[in-house]
């Protein structure tokens, strides 16, 4: 009897059915990934690679891409760097819109190793609801440019070790928090200005929601949208109210396309989980036990039931310690709380410029439980 592959065995997953062993994955970006890694790493992969450090690693692979690019159309849009200020600035009929982020750098101590560069916003593109209708006018004239050749490459390198899931974009309730307007101006307009602010939101979900049709059409096995859903700069029923319509709506889309729903959402989601639990999203990426966040996997289970497919990853200071007992003892315990090995991945995720090394022993530990659970200490 053939061997199950990788991928098959996390689609499994996907699929709410049991799988053969526990998915043992990782992440690599511009800021989680490690260093030290072989030589020739960067230069072999052209920057940060999930796929080639799950291969390094030899755990199962979920790789990222992000398939799509924005163009804006009947909006004079310019963008300068100066002084480590980057600065974007859209002319329309209704108003100039102007976003600026400051580059912040963290260094390596590895000869040749780049280092993490940060865009950190100093000025926010829609600073009162004046800003709406200019606003509005720019998200209505943006469009899509899709990438399927360059999602078929993908997939041909990738073969039987694991999935693709297509970067989406993220909820317009998150993109306010994080990229339009920040915290201050959403808190005054979902209260003081509660009916343009829908509008705005629901003119930036139909938008959405063709770049999700785009994306259900290629191939690739899911979507993820990389949310800023937290308590810290939403509440529960401004999720309840403007988030959760979105997510049923772009999972159905990826579903009428034989797609899954895959649904990032960092920090603190205790609250939001009962809401999302009666959502049509079908993997929540996460969650976050403290110190990054309030919800460790037993308190995620609790709320969302064993029959919704979570993904937490492992902690950075647990990794960052080294230290074989902290390490493994951290891993057994998100094993213990799953109280199954079903609806369940584990995500080993490097901490920013920490020694690859230091992954091995989360990697071995979670493979060691991959398959049974360990017994309660």
């Amino acid at each position: 009897m053939p061997r199950t592959t990788k991928r098959e065995n996390m689609l499994r997953v996907f699929r709410h059915q049991e799988p053969e062993w526990v998915p043992i994955t990782t992440v690599c970006d511009n800021y989680s990934r490690p260093v030290d890694m072989p030589d020739g790493y960067f230069e072999a992969t052209g920057g940060p690679s999930t796929l080639a450090l799950a291969r390094y690693l030899d755990i199962d692979v979920w790789d990222r891409f992000t398939a799509y690019g924005e163009v804006y159309r009947d909006v004079e849009y310019t963008e300068c760097v100066e002084d480590h200020i980057r600065t974007e600035q859209w002319v329309t009929p209704y108003g100039v819109i102007t976003s600026r982020h400051k580059e912040v750098r963290f260094s390596s101590p590895v000869p040749g190793d780049p280092g993490i560069c940060s865009w950190a916003p100093c000025e926010w593109p829609v600073k009162s609801p004046k800003d709406f209708r200019a606003f509005a006018h720019i998200i209505a004239n943006m469009e899509y440019e899709f990438h399927p050749e360059e999602v078929a490459h993908r997939l041909r390198g990738l073969g039987d070790e694991g999935i693709l899931a297509l970067s989406a974009p993220s909820s317009p309730l998150g993109m306010c928090v994080r990229s339009y307007m920040g915290v201050e101006t959403l808190g005054f307009a979902y209260c003081d200005h509660r009916s343009e602010l829908r509008n705005l939101l629901e003119l930036i979900a139909d938008k959405y929601y063709v770049a999700y049709r785009g994306l259900a059409q290629m191939a690739g096995d899911a979507a993820i949208n990389y949310d800023d859903t937290t308590t810290h700069a939403i509440s529960p029923a401004m999720f309840r109210e403007l988030e959760v319509p979105f997510l049923n709506e772009t999972a159905d889309i990826l579903h009428a396309h034989g797609k899954f729903l895959i649904h990032h959402a960092c920090g603190h989601v205790l609250a939001l989980l009962d809401d999302l639990r009666g959502t049509r999203v079908d993997v929540l990426d996460g969650p976050y036990a403290p110190p990054a966040g309030d919800t460790p996997v037993a308190r995620a289970r609790e709320r969302l039931g064993m029959d919704f497919v979570i993904t937490p990853p492992t902690d950075d200071l647990s990794v960052q310690s080294n230290d074989p007992e902290v390490t493994r003892s951290y891993v057994r315990s998100m094993f213990q709380q799953a109280g199954a090995l079903r609806n369940l991945i584990i995500c080993v995720v490097p901490p920013p410029g920490v020694p690859v090394s230091h992954l091995w022993l989360a990697v071995d530990e979670a493979k060691k439980w991959s398959r049974e659970l360990p017994s309660s200490p």
